[in-house]
């Protein structure tokens, strides 16, 4: 589980820097890493909710480094935005990433048991 965990934090961290692709990526990259993140840890019914916990306590260390930069740094904005602002983002990270890694796996979880269920038709 943690594998799969592990490959959905990196989706999730390299939809970040592609330029012009980031708007629609970022969004939707929690639900897409949770999605293949999932079907790699093969997460039933009973590991859906860890393994979107997992994922989200791993976009804590994200999260961390932007409030801790926000607290040491003496400097007002921080591309253009307020320092406040990228810790308001640094906290809404992990409960999104939580929400949307746990909703890819049930998504991912109900297409690997239908077409299983089809198959032993």
């Amino acid at each position: 589980m943690l594998k799969g965990a592990l490959v959905a934090f990196a989706i999730m961290l390299v939809a970040i820097p592609v330029p012009i692709v980031h708007f629609v990526a970022i969004p939707i990259s929690p639900f897409v890493a949770g999605f293949i993140g999932g079907g790699i840890a093969k997460a039933d019914e009973m590991k859906i909710v860890w393994f979107g916990l997992i994922v989200g306590a791993l976009m804590l260390i994200p999260s961390a480094a932007i409030i801790t930069y926000w607290q040491v740094s003496d400097t007002e904005k921080l591309l253009g935005a307020p320092t406040w602002f990228w810790a308001l983002v640094g906290i809404a990270i992990a409960p999104y990433a939580w929400f949307g890694a746990t909703i890819g796996a049930l998504v991912s979880f109900l297409m690997r048991s239908k077409a299983e269920s089809k198959a032993a038709d």
